[in-house]
């Protein structure tokens, strides 16, 4: 029953919805087996260690014994409150970027906000050893502080609501967070996380900047992502499939007619939303004209429907 239900939520949920599923079910997994590790029922193997290996390291010979954890260690979590603090910044501000920008631009700039977050990291640590407070880093801070970040700087004047300060503009919220990691650099209890928090925010402010001027830096990775975007975005029975222009989201044929039940007659209703929302987005920002002729269709449709 519980199984069902978690299902039920995976399914009707958004992409972020689930990207905080799933690091959830990922914090539960690396607990579980440390617990049987601890009882004895479990070993850790070679490579392993802090994070059941996947925490990451500025250290290069760590770093060529668990090459993942570069791209593992923004999925795990030390303890609840650094998950529960990790997923509440990443729901609040995440909401904002997916209202702006749209779903797969969300889980791009999330994970290359994370690596860009590790590379900074590593590089300072190297290069400065009075920073060093730890071999290993782990968490979605980076990440989240990029997301965080993008979305100050996409609508700087946005206002949200602070318990007893009432109204601020994002922008300075997103500067006070940033603030706030600089000045804890000084005191070294935990400069390396520090130091990739700082990394993520850089990439987040370089990365708007940049998509304002026209220029796309996570355009390559959202094109290597297609296919994690469908199952994150879209769950079971969707594929992505290609067009001359741009990949569309597009339900398996099922052959012969049958009854849709509600929860099919609500999903399909909901991928049309979503198909036309990206479509008017496109013409926001490229005109009527730049659409291909199957877009131009679908939009053509859809306004008959109304």
């Amino acid at each position: 029953m519980v199984w069902g239900e978690a299902k039920n939520i995976w399914r009707r949920g958004d992409l972020l919805t689930r990207l905080v599923i799933f690091h959830v079910l990922v914090f539960a997994a690396v607990m579980t087996w440390q617990l049987l590790v601890r009882l004895g029922l479990g070993t850790v193997g070679a490579g392993s260690g802090e994070g059941m290996g996947l925490a990451t390291s500025w250290r290069w010979d760590i770093l060529r014994a668990r090459p993942w954890s570069v791209f593992t260690h923004v999925f795990v979590h030390a303890d609840v409150w650094h998950l529960a603090f990790n997923m509440l910044l990443l729901w609040w501000m995440g909401r904002m970027f997916q209202q702006e920008l749209g779903s797969r631009k969300l889980l791009a700039v999330y994970l290359a906000g994370g690596w860009a977050g590790w590379l900074f990291y590593a590089l300072m640590l190297n290069a400065f050893p009075g920073l060093r407070s730890g071999d290993f880093a782990l968490g979605a801070s980076a990440a989240v502080m990029a997301v965080f970040v993008a979305v100050a700087t996409y609508v700087p004047e946005r206002r949200v609501h602070l318990i007893l300060l009432g109204p601020v503009a994002l922008k300075y919220i997103a500067l006070i967070y940033v603030l706030l990691d600089y000045f804890a650099l000084g005191n070294g209890e935990n400069a390396g996380g520090n130091l990739a928090h700082l990394g993520g925010a850089l990439f987040g402010y370089v990365w708007t900047k940049q998509w304002q001027l026209g220029r796309d830096l996570t355009r390559w990775l959202e094109r290597i992502l297609d296919p994690l975007f469908t199952w994150l975005s879209w769950g079971g029975g969707m594929r992505v499939v290609s067009s001359p222009r741009r990949k569309w989201w597009k339900r398996r044929p099922t052959p012969g007619p049958r009854f849709k039940s509600d929860e099919d007659f609500n999903l399909e209703k909901r991928e049309r939303e979503a198909r036309l929302d990206a479509i008017l987005d496109k013409i926001a920002r490229h005109g009527y004209d730049r659409l291909s002729a199957e877009e131009k269709d679908f939009l053509f449709r859809q306004s008959n429907k109304s």
